[in-house]
């Protein structure tokens, strides 16, 4: 689905509930929340919601508090079955949460906007732009396709997302399109350094405590090629910290100048671990994840372990070996 296309599929209904995946990103928030407001500008009915709470650290994303969540009854004013879903941020089933997924299953065949290495999807609409930075910046180009102009905070919103999802405009990804966008949205009026300061600058001691523990786990392997870290739940509530807070700490290994893949298993409160991967380039971490039932960009991916961590540790330990450059 071309951007016109989806552009005037979204013109032709109504009644949208937005998700993103399972503990979203800056990213998938600013998507759903600048998406959600460019349909509402158009006289749609649009809810973004979470499936459970949403994470604290991104709350500046939400300052109209816009966003509903999906464990609450009644959360939506329009019955489930009769919902046009929309999934920005992933296109992969497994990753978007419980309540999510069952809404989905509930509703029509959702409509899929999302940045990562695509995955077939049969039954489900789709527009993947793999080349694009984020999903955020797919999302201000079809606001301009949708002939919609966007408030300060949607403006706000979509250039957190990007600067999360490009590393401050560091990752390969980044490309002069995602600069393009980036340049509309301060010309309407986003402050760059206030993001930042609310991305990198307003974090709690329990986050650097949780950092504290990552570090403390950290192990080589492939001869110092590879670092990985593990927090179990119980670090997570030693640390005062959210599972969120997690997601940034796989970055810390790559300023190693001879790590080439790190890998962070982090467990949730209930149990459940997530290993997240990032590479510097000479491995696709994307292919990884697929193999393990996940997904993500080839520089950073991700998938939910169905193994204990030290069985999940030795099977991506292997992985990563047999993809190594030779």
């Amino acid at each position: 689905m071309t951007l016109d296309s989806l552009a005037e599929y979204l013109k032709e209904r109504d009644d949208y509930v937005i998700v993103s995946h399972d503990g979203p990103d800056a990213d998938g928030l600013g998507a759903a929340f600048a998406l959600a407001l460019a349909l509402t500008a158009l006289g749609k009915t649009a809810i973004a919601a979470v499936s459970d709470k949403f994470p604290a650290k991104f709350r500046f994303i939400d300052r109209r508090a816009l966003f509903k969540t999906l464990a609450e009854e009644a959360c939506l004013p329009f019955p489930a079955a009769s919902a046009t879903p929309i999934i920005v941020d992933t296109h992969d089933m497994g990753y978007l949460g419980e309540r999510s997924a069952d809404l989905i299953a509930a509703a029509c065949p959702p409509l899929v906007i999302d940045h990562h290495e695509p995955r077939a999807m049969p039954g489900k609409l789709e527009h993947l732009d793999a080349a694009a930075s984020s999903t955020c910046e797919i999302v201000y180009y079809l606001s301009l396709a949708l002939g919609v102009e966007l408030p300060l905070d949607a403006a706000e919103a979509l250039f957190s997302g990007i600067v999360y999802d490009t590393g401050s405009f560091a990752y390969p990804k980044t490309s002069d399109r995602t600069f393009a966008c980036a340049l509309e949205l301060v010309k309407l009026g986003v402050k760059p350094y206030e993001i930042h300061k609310r991305m990198y600058e307003s974090s709690s001691s329990g986050v650097l405590m949780l950092q504290k523990a990552a570090i403390s786990s950290l192990e080589l392997g492939l001869e110092g090629c590879v670092a990985i870290q593990s927090l179990d739940k119980d670090d997570l509530a030693a640390s005062g910290a959210s599972y969120e807070d997690a997601e940034d700490l796989v970055n810390i290994p790559l300023q190693d100048f001879r790590v080439e893949v790190s890998v962070l298993f982090k467990e949730n409160i209930e149990g459940r671990l997530r290993c997240s991967l990032r590479s510097k380039g000479g491995v696709n971490v994307a292919r990884i994840a697929q193999a393990f039932g996940g997904g993500g960009h080839k520089t950073a991916a991700g998938f939910t372990c169905a193994s204990p961590l030290a069985r999940a540790k030795a099977d991506v330990l292997q992985s990563i070996a047999q993809s190594m450059p030779s």
